[in-house]
């Protein structure tokens, strides 16, 4: 088979085909320009000796001491040991978009299984079959990312607004490094297609139709393994910190090994609680063919226990997006309960010293989980939209099936239940463990807030009948110096219990009203002239 006859295959299809290709487009398009400006933050650079003090920042050059005039309004963008936290930001945000990228692919598999069948059954191989279908996604994805380098370039043109100062809310001062921009133009594309082939992993594509691999049975103990895994590589963080600190020299935790461990729970537990659900969906569909008294419940029951891993395909983007938006949560509650402890101790301190104490306060971390807030909301409407492609895909999948069922004399309100069963019975425990996991991350890392350690001060003391004065005297003072312990100040750390409400609610409410509109898909495939879909 040619290149040219290739690419004229990879382009034909039917009105699915091209929604499905244009949709990876648009899904393609969302993570270049999150990489695109992950690699900007990272390009910026400031001056050596950089000191930031009383919030003036000022560079050390020698003897002299001289201003500097900070670039941005943010100072997540102006501290430099902070912006690779905004860039790891913007790359979790990479996770429910490329999950939705994912959920783009699947859109109408089976008529385009019937199309590469029909290829096979011309003469085809099946490498070239594959080839076929990476290079309809390839393509799609290339002109996403086309598309999301010009998003990105005109963003920053048109977003660049400095003030008086010359100071700017956004790094749209600096482009990423010509490296950085070749990898994301290549591992874009790369990484979509893989998704894509993935997907055909488990369908035998023969001249005389699709086979899909065997059913399998119940689903395995994997996910919980994954859990108990990823939750343990976080508490291994505080006992390996310790060791590090009892070593002779003392030695703080290195940053790599903590974000190793880190990162490798965050891995394993996102990856755990997503293949989870199909436990749930697996229980759920049992209790349902088990109790239910009504045909919406059976039906729901029997379709989630014969398709038990669909939930963890449909809510897999909205999951990792409630587990990094409860970990921002919990982490925002350390962040501010340790704020409180060294603002109580430098106040008594203050006092001791009979000083005057400035609260310099916590805005500057509500700001920053602000902006988290803000990111994770992104990531569940781009989830959202993805639980909407899969419903629709699921609902015109079915829709000989869902007509034969209306010819026969089902409501399409039965059906319409039935879906409604389907979708929301597992989304509730789903949510709920997801955002129970994520929780866990910050208490497991910081197990404790409070000083780092003992405050000491020591002060003069003047004997029964000496005026305080007499501690000018260095003499005197030095006679009648005491050393005195500050008591340490811990302060406990609440559970975000409003935040994790709003997140959990937010994602349970948008998922039903993803489903109302699911129903309009449904209204659609169970027309009488759907039984002659081929």
């Amino acid at each position: 088979m040619s290149p040219l006859t290739t690419l004229r295959l990879a382009l034909a299809g039917s009105r699915s085909d091209t929604v499905r290709i244009v949709l990876t487009a648009v899904g393609a398009t969302l993570p270049t320009v999150a990489l695109l400006a992950a690699a900007a933050v990272l390009a910026v650079r400031t001056p050596d000796g950089l000191r930031m003090v009383d919030g003036q920042a000022s560079l050390d050059d020698g003897s002299l001491e001289t201003s500097y005039q900070l670039p941005y309004t943010n100072e997540l963008l102006n501290e430099a040991g902070l912006r690779p936290g905004v860039a790891f930001g913007l790359l979790l945000l990479t996770v429910p978009m490329l999950a939705f990228v994912a959920q783009c692919g699947r859109l109408g598999a089976p008529a385009r299984e019937r199309r590469l069948a029909a290829i096979r059954m011309a003469g085809g191989t099946p490498s070239q079959v594959i080839w076929v279908a990476a290079l309809e996604t390839g393509l799609a994805s290339v002109l996403g990312v086309v598309v999301g380098f010009g998003v990105f370039l005109l963003g920053r043109v048109l977003l660049d607004a400095p003030d008086a100062g010359g100071q700017r809310p956004l790094p749209t001062d600096v482009l990423p490094g010509a490296l950085a921009m070749v990898v994301i133009a290549v591992a874009v594309p790369l990484f979509v297609t893989l998704l894509a082939v993935l997907t055909l992993r488990r369908v035998v594509l023969t001249p005389l139709g699709v086979v899909r691999g065997p059913a399998r049975g119940r689903p395995s103990v994997a996910p919980g393994v994954l859990l108990l895994g990823g939750c343990g590589a976080w508490l291994l963080v505080e006992p390996v910190n310790q060791y590090f600190l009892r070593n002779p020299r003392g030695d703080d935790l290195p940053v790599q090994l903590a974000g190793g461990l880190v990162g490798l729970g965050l891995v394993l537990v996102s990856i755990g609680v997503v293949t989870g659900t199909s436990w749930i969906t697996y229980a759920a569909g049992w209790l349902l063919h088990r109790y239910a008294r009504r045909p919406a419940g059976l039906l729901a029951g029997r379709r989630m226990l014969a398709d038990p891993w669909a939930g963890s395909r449909t809510f897999a983007a909205m999951l990792a997006a409630l587990i990094i938006g409860a970990s921002a949560a919990g982490l925002a509650a350390v962040t501010v309960a340790g704020v409180r402890a060294d603002d109580l101790t430098n106040r008594a301190y203050a006092e001791t010293l009979g000083e005057p104490y400035l609260h310099d306060g916590s805005g500057f971390y509500a700001r920053a989980y602000q902006l988290v807030g803000y990111a994770v909301l992104v990531g569940v409407l781009i989830a959202a939209a993805g639980l909407l492609v899969a419903l629709a895909d699921s609902v015109v999948a079915r829709r000989r099936t869902l007509a034969s069922l209306v010819a026969v004399g089902t409501p399409r309100s039965v059906l319409a239940r039935a879906l409604g069963w389907q979708v929301l019975t597992p989304v509730v425990p789903a949510v709920t463990l997801a955002v129970s996991v994520g929780i866990l991350l910050p208490r497991a890392v910081f197990p404790e807030v409070g000083p780092s350690g003992t405050m000491t001060m020591s002060r003069c003391v003047p004997a029964a009948g000496d005026e305080a004065s007499a501690c000018a005297d260095p003499a005197y003072r030095s006679a009648h110096e005491v050393l005195q312990t500050l008591p340490q100040v811990t302060v406990p750390v609440e559970v975000p219990w409003q935040q994790l409400a709003l997140l959990g609610g937010g994602a349970v409410v948008a998922t039903g009203l993803v489903t109302l509109v699911g129903l309009l898909f449904l209204r659609m495939s169970t027309r009488a002239t759907e039984l002659r879909t081929a």
